[in-house]
């Protein structure tokens, strides 16, 4: 029963404020065309490091600021209107997937670690290590050029507003879930095995604000706990999967690209941050 509320509040006071109006927004600009504009004043800079087209570009600022698991969503919508191909939806999912910055920032910086530079130094290096994934896993040809444009919808405002709504919430309603039942799990590892570092790392694998909130509180010297917190972020945690697993369910995209990027934006995250953290603070 605690499991299930605490799972209630984190879905009403955490993912409904920060994910509910991206969703509704993006989508929108996906359908009425304006991604385009985006695509123009930004294609070229993300289309020449990635080697992927320019419409490409939206996907990679907007993941940026989103928050996780809603890159996945939007490399699903332009697959799915033909603006990016299966090749680029295959890279672009390795490396759109980020933590919302003002949960970063303000809930585990200020909150948790009681300081915002250390929440900003987190965010700065979750990003840097998930862009030089993707710059890794580039593909070797320059496809700059093979773009196509969004195609205006036919339906009315409302309509569209509605559907889009709809699928808003469906993702929303599989999210909270998944996060139920996986702090159902944490719950019972809580009983049943020692509270060590150990066992708050492998809780934070599985549902992240409970895992980061129980490794923020354990005593460890602020570089190791802060390298741990951005580790556990870039990894996503195993709720975040299920749920990224159930948007690209039976698409072309694949899901251990997705898994094997997941796990190289973790290690490097933990060592850019443990080095940061020796260098600035």
């Amino acid at each position: 029963k605690e499991s299930v509320i605490y799972a209630e509040n984190i879905w009403v006071n955490n993912l409904i404020p920060s994910i509910l109006p991206s969703l509704l927004i993006v989508s929108l600009l996906i359908e009425y065309n304006l991604i385009d504009k985006i695509n123009d004043l930004f294609g070229f800079i993300f289309a020449r490091i990635y080697n992927l087209p320019k419409n490409a570009s939206f996907i990679i600022l907007i993941s940026m600021i989103t928050g996780f698991p809603t890159g996945s969503k939007y490399v699903m919508d332009l697959l799915d209107k033909e603006l990016i191909d299966e090749e680029s939806a295959n890279h672009l999912i390795m490396f759109t997937s980020y933590s919302n910055p003002i949960f970063v920032i303000s809930f585990v910086g200020e909150t948790l670690l009681g300081n915002k530079k250390v929440g900003l130094i987190i965010y700065i290096a979750h990003l840097i290590s998930g862009l030089f994934v993707g710059y890794l896993f580039r593909n070797r040809k320059n496809r700059i050029n093979d773009i196509g444009k969004t195609k205006v919808t036919k339906k009315t405002f409302i309509n569209n507003l509605v559907d889009i709504i709809n699928d808003s919430f469906t993702i929303l309603i599989n999210m909270l879930g998944i996060i139920i039942f996986f702090l159902i799990i944490i719950s019972i590892i809580d009983r049943l095995l020692p509270e060590t570092i150990i066992t708050k790392i492998l809780e934070s694998l599985i549902e992240i604000t409970v895992g980061i909130t129980n490794i923020s509180k354990y005593k460890i010297n602020l570089r190791l706990k802060t390298a741990l917190i951005g580790m556990i972020l870039s990894f996503n945690g195993i709720s975040i999967h299920f749920q990224t697993k159930s948007i690209i369910e039976g698409s072309r995209i694949k899901y251990h690209k997705y898994l094997l990027a997941r796990v190289l934006h973790s290690l490097l995250c933990f060592f850019f941050l443990y080095f940061f953290l020796y260098i600035f603070y």
